[in-house]
């Protein structure tokens, strides 16, 4: 972990798809890695950086497992995002912890 890292929790290395809901949008990007508390994804380079919050949709177990949960953007790069959950519901927080468990 980064020194300057602000997440809670164990991150876990995730190739799954994610996606970025903005507005009527759904951007698809790649889950570089997941924690309870967050994600960090990579992204096209000329994507807008102007969503802050947004609605992060999961795909846990692909076509089988999804979750929809808002993020708050806490750093970029060229190339990347971080993301804090804001208010996971207990059931999501469960299914984060147990994934990452079994991951």
């Amino acid at each position: 972990m980064r020194p300057n890292d602000r997440r809670n929790g164990d991150r876990k290395a995730a190739g799954m798809p994610i996606y970025k809901i903005i507005g009527d949008r759904s951007i698809r990007c790649d889950m570089d890695d997941l924690s309870p508390t967050g994600v960090r994804i990579a992204r096209d380079p000329g994507a807008s950086h102007d969503d802050r919050v947004c609605s992060l949709e999961l795909h846990l177990v692909p076509d089988r497992l999804t979750t929809v949960l808002t993020g708050r953007r806490v750093w970029q790069d060229a190339c990347h995002e971080a993301f804090e959950f804001i208010s996971p519901s207990f059931a999501q927080q469960a299914l984060l912890e147990r994934m990452l468990d079994n991951y």
